[in-house]
């Protein structure tokens, strides 16, 4: 038979209330089944390998989160180009010269037009043409420790996008892109009356970073020794995924996101990011300049895609954000049937021992 107390669990004496109190049953298992249940030794580490793996990750994309976070303190235009025509200092900071890149000395047509538009705008410039056999021997001439890397790219555009960093260094001038439009000349001095001796000129490109089409220099520019310093760095990088995201390849080995990150590592060793030997420009400021006609010949199929989701940076966050979750279930499933096939093996072998 049940009594009144039956449904009730003791508690210990309440020395503040100076009496003994009693706490319902249902309460008491209530409390039970809220406590925090402890991890396993197994979750611990299943925990402890997830943390080190993020770790990792965030390390590994350091450069990129740092160019997200102080994009425009890096590479935010500032600087504005007078429309009126003024005299230049006769000291020249950048060598006038104009480089431009093709495949043979045989122009394609589509860009016969754009060169002599270029020409008729610099004629007053030394113009190089650097094909791709003057841009070989001039490599293997003058810079021969990057010969083994440049013979092997497996695209021509990345031996395009590395010699124009090459020839800047070496001779400084501007450099043009062949589907580059030239309204008139850039104003030079415009750019050179207020810097140091070294002096770069880059353009601004969405979402961030800056772009290769057109570049600016003086001559043995240390931020143009950087870059040409890391592109084996960078190839090394790449080579092992070209084959299944070329696009991205092209961009990270040699293309403008390899100059971003380049520009980045040189300003982020100086004692304030906006240096007066860097300048960037706005594709708006440019405008009377020049007009990109974007031919694209170098994109191939995934190119679309990225360059969508790049001005969706909300949509790649989240992608990201779920590939990261993917792949850490993913990893934490194959473990556990690894410790499960493990634990399987020697239960095994133990009874096999047993009954033998």
């Amino acid at each position: 038979m049940k009594t009144p107390t039956s449904e009730y669990k003791p508690v210990p004496y309440d020395e503040e209330r100076l009496e003994w109190r009693f706490m319902p049953r249902w309460r008491y298992l209530q409390k039970q089944h809220l406590r925090i249940p402890r991890l396993g030794r197994v979750n611990v580490i299943l925990l402890i390998i997830d943390l080190a793996v993020v770790g990792l990750l965030l390390r590994g994309f350091q450069p990129l989160i740092t160019l997200l976070r102080r994009n425009d303190e890096m590479f935010g235009p500032r600087i504005h180009l007078s429309q009126q025509d003024t005299l230049g200092s006769s000291q020249y900071k950048i060598p006038r010269i104009l480089h431009q890149t093709t495949a043979t000395d045989e122009i394609p047509e589509i860009w016969v037009e754009s060169q002599k538009s270029c020409l008729d705008a610099y004629s007053d410039f030394e113009y190089k043409l650097w094909t791709d056999e003057l841009a070989r021997s001039f490599i293997s001439d003058n810079y021969p420790w990057f010969l083994q890397t440049w013979d092997a790219y497996p695209k021509a555009i990345q031996r395009a996008d590395s010699i124009r960093y090459f020839i800047l260094y070496h001779y400084g001038g501007i450099y043009l892109d062949m589907d580059t439009w030239c309204n008139k000349t850039f104003p030079l001095y415009q750019v050179e009356s207020n810097s140091t001796d070294d002096l770069a000129v880059f353009k601004s490109t969405s979402p961030t970073g800056v772009t290769n089409d057109i570049m600016i220099s003086s001559a043995e520019h240390p931020v143009f020794a950087e870059i040409i310093a890391k592109l084996p760095v960078f190839y090394a990088i790449t080579r092992v995924w070209d084959k299944f995201l070329p696009y991205v390849a092209i961009m990270t080995s040699s293309g403008p996101f390899f100059l971003t990150l380049a520009i980045q590592g040189y300003l982020l060793q100086k004692p304030a990011l906006r240096s007066p030997a860097i300048v960037v420009i706005s594709p708006n400021e440019l405008s009377p300049y020049i007009t990109d006609l974007e031919s694209c010949s170098w994109h191939q199929g995934d190119a679309r895609t990225l360059k969508w989701l790049g001005d969706r940076p909300w949509i790649w966050f989240a992608m990201g954000c779920s590939g990261l979750a993917i792949g850490l279930y993913a990893l934490n499933y194959l473990l556990l049937m690894c410790r499960r096939a493990i634990f399987y093996s020697k239960s095994v072998t133990l009874a096999y021992k047993q009954h033998g």
